[in-house]
């Protein structure tokens, strides 16, 4: 059971979405992109071959779904009472589950050096507390508890 209404919700994840996913471009671009890529050994795609409509739609969607498990899951939480308690709590419920989880099987079953893989997500789980968060404060602000009469103008 969500704790607000559900076009609410659909809203706040958008915009908590967004804030987390264009954190998470800049986070990449300007420290992991220098960093990573050469300890990858050549399991990042590079040029033409990155930054195709296909790709990017992969990542957009990748980082939709944990965004939205984490959002719909502080939105449904009772306990901790706070919503950035919830949102911090349910993020990294996610994130580590998520991004930790998959980089470090990625790591064992590939031949993918274990160091980036938990750089990006420590990034990817940063940035998910920091979408989550927005989502939260927007979803509580501004809100009527139930039965409360309309704010006077």
């Amino acid at each position: 059971m969500l704790h607000t209404t559900p076009s609410r919700f659909a809203w706040t994840f958008l915009v908590g979405y967004f804030v987390a996913s264009q954190l998470n471009w800049a986070i990449a671009e300007l420290v992991l992109n220098d960093w990573a890529m050469p300890r990858f050994d050549g399991f990042m795609r590079q040029g033409e071959n990155a930054s195709n409509g296909a790709n990017i739609g992969k990542m957009v969607v990748g980082f939709l779904l944990p965004q939205f498990v984490a959002c719909w899951l502080a939105a449904s939480l009772p306990r901790p009472a706070g919503y950035a308690a919830r949102a911090v709590y349910a993020a990294l419920l996610v994130g580590v589950a998520g991004f930790f989880g998959t980089y470090t099987f990625l790591s064992g079953w590939g031949n993918v050096n274990w160091v980036p893989l938990m750089g990006a997500a420590v990034a990817d789980t940063g940035c998910l507390v920091v979408g989550n968060l927005v989502a939260g404060f927007l979803q509580q602000w501004r809100r009527r508890p139930a039965g409360a009469p309309p704010a006077r103008a």
